[in-house]
């Protein structure tokens, strides 16, 4: 009997964690159906006071790089472009690459639930911030020549996948040109079945970018896929003005693959309104079942 509390307790847990992680990609899935952002559970929770997401300290920022992202979500509509603010963090063991809002978010976080304040309060506090936020954090780890993403599966939970940091086959070029005051060369890749062209300095001798970008002698601080779907520039570069701390939130993530995550993503975009209506989301009190396809141009097409 014991044991059946247990696993029940257990699972209203999950269900509620998988619901509050989900709701923020959940939103950014319907505005591109002209939905609003009200979003109603068919089975209201008690009111409870908010806790912030546990946090494990990796490393300290040494150096903090904004970027640009730009990327077309949707490819029969190419001119329509999402953007994005990213930070990348560097330390000394570790990087870190995640969206500046997203960030802000996370320290917000930590004073709602230091004021003890209720939980829909603070929710609805900071889905306006984070509902047009890339969701993954990509960890860049020196020593041990791997990389770490952890990422939202839709209306899934959070998952974490690590795979080999294998270095790009750059090709550098001669042609140089200067992005923010630096000097940089140019070189070209193809990787995970898009052709970049990126511009770094070694002006910043530090072999990280954007993204899983990395392996040249240098910061690269631009680049962009022959598509032109995905690019990255640089914004702005500045040393932490304190102690920094770059950590990764200490969760219970699913973990996976790079393959398995990617392929969970499609599949949802591919054929989401079972699964909304499986797990009784609704829009303004209506089903989202009709929901067919969402757009799906991943940044890697291939393996």
């Amino acid at each position: 009997m014991i044991d059946e509390k247990r696993t029940d307790l257990i699972k209203q847990i999950m269900k509620k964690l998988v619901k509050q992680l989900s709701l923020f990609f959940l939103l950014a899935c319907t505005s591109n159906h002209g939905s609003s952002q009200t979003i109603y559970y068919a089975q209201g929770d008690q009111k409870r006071v908010y806790e912030d997401e546990k946090k494990e300290v990796i490393d300290t920022c040494t150096l903090n790089i904004q970027y640009r992202m730009s990327s077309v979500e949707d490819t029969k509509n190419p001119k329509k472009k999402k953007e994005n603010f990213m930070l990348l963090q560097i330390g000394k063991h570790v990087s870190k690459f995640s969206d500046f809002l997203r960030l802000k978010a996370d320290s917000l976080s930590t004073i709602y639930a230091l004021q003890k304040m209720d939980e829909i309060e603070a929710f609805n506090k900071l889905i306006p911030i984070q509902k047009e936020c890339e969701t993954f954090n990509i960890f860049k780890d020196y020593p041990n020549n791997n990389i770490t993403v952890t990422d939202y599966m839709p209306l899934g939970g959070m998952y974490k996948y690590k795979e080999d940091k294998i270095k790009p086959n750059w090709i550098i070029d001669k042609d140089t040109i200067t992005i923010g005051g630096f000097l940089c060369k140019k070189a070209t890749t193809t990787y995970r079945g898009r052709n970049y062209t990126a511009w770094y300095t070694e002006q910043i001798p530090k072999s990280d970018g954007p993204w899983k970008f990395w392996g040249l002698p240098g910061l690269i601080l631009k680049i962009v896929d022959d598509k032109n779907e995905y690019e990255f520039s640089f914004v702005a570069i500045e040393k932490p003005k304190g102690i920094e701390e770059i950590y990764i939130k200490n969760i219970d993530y699913f973990n996976s693959t790079r393959t398995k995550f990617n392929e969970g993503v499609k599949k949802f975009c591919q054929n989401p309104g079972p699964l909304f209506e499986s797990m009784d989301v609704k829009v303004d009190g209506k089903s989202l079942m009709n929901i067919t396809t969402i757009p799906y141009n991943p940044i890697e097409l291939s393996e």
